[in-house]
């Protein structure tokens, strides 16, 4: 007998999201690390593992997202991928506990 996959969608989040500049650096990089030169001057912040699991180093120009206590990097083309500016009204939806009604599909899958 085939397996039965049916579809489902995973249900959104929202984060808190700032983006590194070289005016917020030093202040980012008490939450996250510490301020960092590279051999021509480049400032960077080398990230505290403990702290955030996903990067080593984060230049202007990433990105910090923060959700509760979870705090995670990105640099600004993964970000742009994964994230979208909030629209308050589905925003809350996604808040809510509400179950919209879907319809499920099953798809057979030959082994």
């Amino acid at each position: 007998m085939p397996l039965q996959y049916q579809d489902f969608v995973r249900k959104p989040f929202t984060v808190d999201a700032i983006q590194v500049t070289p005016e917020n650096m030093e202040e980012l990089a008490k939450h996250i690390g510490e301020v960092r030169y590279k051999e021509d001057k480049t400032p960077y912040i080398f990230v505290d593992k403990r702290l955030v699991p996903n990067v080593y180093r984060v230049f202007p120009g990433f990105w910090v997202t923060r959700m509760g206590d979870n705090i995670r990097c990105y640099s600004e083309k993964v970000f742009h991928q994964q994230f979208t500016e909030s629209n308050d009204s589905w925003v809350e939806y996604f808040k809510s506990e509400a179950t919209p009604e879907v319809e499920v599909v099953v798809k057979e899958v030959s082994a």
